[in-house]
């Protein structure tokens, strides 16, 4: 039972360290190459003017999954850069890239969420809304 125990803290904690460093790799690289990842926005059809507020929901979702203290708000998190990377992925694919990268985020961020409540409870409160 413990080695069960075990195995699903290091598969989760796994995922959920390379989803946060794709996260701030990301996050980090929109602010220091700027006008590179502008013109990688625009080249797969998307304004370049999302690139700096992206990389501020992405440490906003790291943060709000890390701390883990409102299920609502880890629910969107994840749902919300698991769509971000499908979009990502999508938009690579149809410039002719092979987005490896991509596809191994998708399967670290499916594994991260399915383990979240298991390996670390799920959170009792939700933000902004009260319980009667």
């Amino acid at each position: 039972m413990k080695n069960k125990i075990l195995v699903k803290q290091v598969l989760y904690w796994s995922a959920t360290l390379v989803m946060f460093y794709f996260m701030l790799y990301a996050a980090i690289n929109y602010h220091i190459k700027h006008e590179v990842m502008a013109s990688f926005f625009k080249q797969f059809g998307y304004p370049e003017y999302i690139v700096y507020p992206l990389a501020y929901l992405k440490v906003t979702a790291l943060l709000v999954i890390l701390i883990n203290r409102y299920n609502n708000l880890k629910e969107m998190a994840y749902g919300a850069y698991f769509i971000n990377t499908l979009m990502s992925t999508t938009a690579h694919l149809k410039a002719g890239h092979q987005p490896t990268h991509a596809y191994v985020l998708i399967i670290a961020i499916m594994f991260s969420y399915w383990l979240s409540n298991q390996v670390r409870g799920k959170p009792k409160k939700d933000f902004l809304i009260v319980s009667s």
